[in-house]
């Protein structure tokens, strides 16, 4: 069975290459970027303020605690004692100005849990090959009383605008949120991006859509292909702006002395294995063809 989080989903749409690599190959960096980590960081703080806001001082304090304790810093991407601490304390502060900003919210659940086999939601047949899971970063009640999905996104610069109508992650959420499509007049659902800014003021900005039947029909269309190519070992390497950001560019463009700075020696050397060995499977492919 091949199990499709919204992760696994975008990072194949993205490039298949760095999806064989990641979840096929395994290969992981020796230490978590710190990128990453105060993201992570921050979901973890805003989600538990939000979830308990009437202690939220106490809560917040305990809540970087454990996070902390649970990435230390030899696991992490950072200098020194000094910077590691300095960014418990930024994301600490950063996290108190983003609830601040959200206010009171209805809040029914963080991380919520879902998982479903893939159901096609017009003929209802479920395919017991895929399955889909998703963890919901936030679910909200609003003044009507209708729940909305929440995906927290964590960055650097404001984004660009509308992404809530296209995002896969939103999409996938709202399906297993509708399953098992046993009502021929399926809601519309609210969903919404909310984007945690880390500029030098901390800002928060709101970016809502909706999903209906025509996303879940698409949907499922996307991870019906996209299994097909990974069940016949279809990988291949899309270059483009995302590479500049992909912490697998330095095996694909060749780039020895970082590559084994961020997966290791043993790392470098299990992929040029890997490489290799599919390089001779391919060969095989093309002199069948030939001949």
């Amino acid at each position: 069975m091949i199990r499709f989080s919204k992760s696994k989903l975008n990072t194949f749409i993205s490039c298949p290459e760095k999806y064989y690599l990641h979840y096929e190959l395994g290969v992981r960096a020796t230490k978590t970027s710190r990128t990453l980590v105060e993201g992570s960081c921050i979901h973890h703080l805003v989600e538990s303020g939000l979830m308990f806001r009437n202690n939220m001082s106490d809560v917040l304090q305990q809540a970087s605690r454990n996070f902390w304790n649970d990435h230390p810093r030899e696991r992490c991407d950072y200098e020194d004692d000094v910077d590691y601490l300095a960014a418990q304390d930024l994301c600490l502060r950063q996290s108190i100005a983003f609830l601040e900003q959200l206010g009171p919210l209805q809040t029914i659940s963080v991380e919520l849990h879902l998982e479903s086999n893939l159901i096609n939601p017009i003929t209802l047949e479920e395919d017991f090959s895929i399955s889909l899971i998703g963890y919901i970063d936030l679910v909200i009640r609003d003044l009507d009383g209708n729940p909305w999905l929440i995906d927290l996104k964590t960055v650097k610069k404001s984004p660009r605008e509308g992404m809530s109508k296209v995002a896969l992650e939103l999409s996938m959420y709202s399906y297993l949120y509708s399953v098992p499509f046993n009502d021929i007049n399926i809601p519309a659902i609210p969903v919404a991006l909310i984007y945690l800014i880390r500029t030098k003021t901390p800002q928060v900005k709101w970016d809502e859509s909706r999903r209906s039947l025509g996303h879940y029909v698409d949907l499922h269309a996307t991870c019906k292909s996209v299994a097909d190519l990974i069940q016949q070992g279809h990988f291949w390497r899309n270059p483009g702006l995302h590479c500049s950001y992909c912490d697998m560019s330095s095996l694909c463009y060749g780039e020895d002395a970082v590559a084994i700075e961020v997966f290791g020696e043993e790392g470098l050397e299990s992929y040029r294995a890997n490489q290799s060995r599919r390089d001779t499977i391919n060969l095989e492919d093309l002199e069948e063809v030939a001949f």
